[in-house]
């Protein structure tokens, strides 16, 4: 991971920092917060929406039992022993009395206790305005059934059918002492406005038996305005399209904000809903509960218009940033890279280059310190390096100019004793091997020549030691393959010398020198060998610490000597890098292999090597 992030561009860095360190912590911040918001708001929600569930369970049960103390008024209602009636509440059995028509004679019983219970009836409605009709169906002393209705409106009923199918009265349950509620309805069985309503309803026992065996007397119904809630309800702050249901256990509902679901079965929708926010309270011991049903997505509406602002502003700031971090990286990349342009072109040898300067900040003062030390590096080329190749020139036209003498001294010495041997015939061609020696001799150090040029000179030294040393070296040359390749002047011909001179000649008797020379991977190798003395680790270790040394060889009585292997170490070397030169093995007794290693110029154009001047010498 790290080697990759070293891999980016400064511009690449730029804007994976602005983007790691600046948008994604805001945009993890920002969702953080939104989140905290909704949870804090669903909480405040559920406070709030339980609260209201509790305080209309609470309204509701208070209302439920008002009505259940109008419903237990038959126990408690009274009538003269004159047959008037008037209310009391210090008698428990009168009620019945009127209802079995113990109290009346045969003649009049149907008409007054039609009359009492219409009175009765209208009692009761008088007790709570909410009351529309009041019924009572019973049974009398001879099992017939009977029944009395009162509409607080003044009018009458016209379908008891309908009005028992509605109630369900069949489906009653006869045993239950306790207050009934009968889902929501019309009145459509009696004449007059027809409303809506819910029933409650008691059923009546005969109290003279014993305990657990009083027979059932009748039921009283009382139907109530579905309006009645409204007086509840009215005080609820309704605020996110929130759905309010009063219901019982089966599901049907009593009262609702939505009217359109007022009387229908709602259980299904209530119980299956898993994405909104549902509260639930029961209303007492009776069998209603109220539920609140509330839109999720519209209670959070807001907040979610808010959060889409934020991350709208979030997308904004990262285009703003990234714009920004685009504009800023090129401003400062783009004069980046063209100083590394620049740079590269210092590193091929041009100077002469100037960058612009656009601005007063950091990268304007950084172009022109640029600017000044391309001038300063120049300068320093000039006076520096350009002096140092100089010396080393004529560091290498002093060793070159040390093999002169040498060469030329002992060759002289040879024409001259083979003349006094009155060899007339040799002597010429050994002064025309000599011609070509010194004619290769000289010219500048840098002259490079083809391989085979280099090994025709080789021969023709040697044939020269030949005729010194009555043919006592034997050459042998391998470098057909490599021949055209181009190489620095007098690579070999120093080290066929040293191979002569110190490891032939102190055999005092003949020897061999072989010459190979292959390419490899772009690389030139040449072997020279000779069946010497050879020389011991010791000698070998001097021998690398005189090429690696600054001395041009080991200083004799009269001059430098051992110059020869150490001046085609630091030429290959200077021309080519320090990874090229020269490496020596050797076995005393045995012989010496000097292997050259230098890397492949090309080939002869005929341009490096051949043309001369009209006086004959080398160009």
């Amino acid at each position: 991971m790290r080697k990759r992030w070293q891999e980016l561009g400064l511009y690449h860095k730029f804007s994976l920092t602005i983007i790691l360190v600046g948008l994604i912590p805001m945009l993890l911040l920002t969702t953080y917060i939104s989140r905290s918001m909704i949870q804090d708001y669903r909480k405040a929600l559920e406070i709030q929406y339980e609260q209201a569930t509790n305080y209309m369970a609470d309204s509701i049960e208070s209302m439920l039992e008002s009505y259940n103390g109008v419903s237990k008024m038959p126990y408690y209602y009274n009538m003269s022993s004159y047959g008037s009636t008037y209310s009391s509440y210090m008698s428990f059995d009168n009620f019945r009395k009127i209802v079995y028509g113990e109290i009346y004679s045969e003649e009049t019983m149907q008409q007054q206790r039609q009359s009492d219970m219409e009175n009765f009836l209208q009692y009761l409605g008088n007790l709570d305005s909410s009351i529309v009709c009041l019924h009572f169906i019973g049974k009398d002393l001879d099992g017939e059934k009977i029944d009395f209705h009162k509409a607080m409106d003044g009018t009458y009923f016209n379908n008891e059918m309908l009005l028992e199918q509605l109630v369900g009265y069949e489906e009653l349950e006869r045993e239950s002492n306790k207050l009934i509620l009968i889902p929501p309805h019309n009145t459509a069985y009696k004449n007059g406005i027809n409303r809506e309503v819910f029933s409650a309803a008691r059923n009546y026992f005969d109290l003279r038996g014993n305990v657990g065996n009083t027979p059932y007397v009748g039921t009283l119904f009382f139907d109530i305005d579905i309006r009645r809630f409204d007086r509840i309800f009215m005080n609820i702050d309704y605020q996110n399209d929130e759905r309010f249901y009063v219901t019982d256990a089966q599901g049907s509902c009593f009262y609702s904000n939505d009217k359109n679901r007022i009387g229908c079965n709602v259980l299904v929708e209530i119980t299956d809903n898993k994405r909104d926010l549902v509260m639930q309270k029961a209303v007492g011991d009776s069998n209603l509960t109220v539920t609140v049903v509330m839109d999720m997505n519209k209670a959070f509406a807001k907040i979610q218009h808010t959060q889409k602002i934020i991350y709208v502003i979030i997308a904004a700031s990262i285009c703003a940033l990234m714009g920004g971090s685009v504009f800023f990286s090129k401003r400062l990349t783009k004069p980046l890279r063209e100083i590394m342009t620049q740079m590269e072109q210092i590193g091929t040898g041009n100077f002469d280059i100037e960058l612009p300067v656009r601005s007063n900040d950091e990268i304007g003062i950084l172009a022109g310190r640029f600017n000044q030390m391309s001038g300063a590096l120049k300068q320093y080329i000039n006076q520096s390096y350009v002096a140092q190749i100089r010396q080393n020139e004529a560091e290498l036209t002093a060793l070159k100019s040390q093999i002169y003498p040498h060469f030329l001294y002992n060759t002289l010495e040879v024409i001259r004793m083979t003349a006094l041997d009155d060899s007339e015939k040799k002597v010429p061609e050994m002064i025309e091997a000599l011609s070509d020696q010194i004619h290769y001799l000289i010219g500048p150090m840098q002259d490079m020549v083809p391989l085979e040029k280099e090994a025709d000179v080789v021969r023709k030294y040697v044939y020269l030691l030949n005729c010194r040393i009555s043919g006592k070296i034997q050459l042998s040359v391998n470098v057909q393959a490599v021949s055209s390749l181009i190489v620095p002047k007098l690579i070999l011909q120093p080290v066929v010398e040293n191979a002569y001179v110190h490891g032939i000649k102190p055999k005092k008797g003949s020897g061999c020198i072989m010459i190979e020379a292959y390419m490899e991977e772009a690389v030139l190798h040449m072997n020279v060998m000779d069946n010497g003395v050879g020389m011991d680790e010791d000698a070998v270790a001097r021998l690398y610490e005189i090429m690696n040394g600054t001395n041009p060889g080991i200083k004799s009585e009269y001059n430098w000597q051992s110059i020869g292997l150490k001046n085609v170490n630091d030429r290959i070397k200077y021309l080519y890098g320090e990874q090229y030169g020269i490496e020596i093995t050797s076995t005393a007794g045995i012989g010496t292999n000097v292997h050259i290693i230098m890397p492949v110029n090309g080939q002869d154009g005929g341009g490096h090597y051949g043309d001369k001047d009209e006086d004959g010498a080398g160009g």
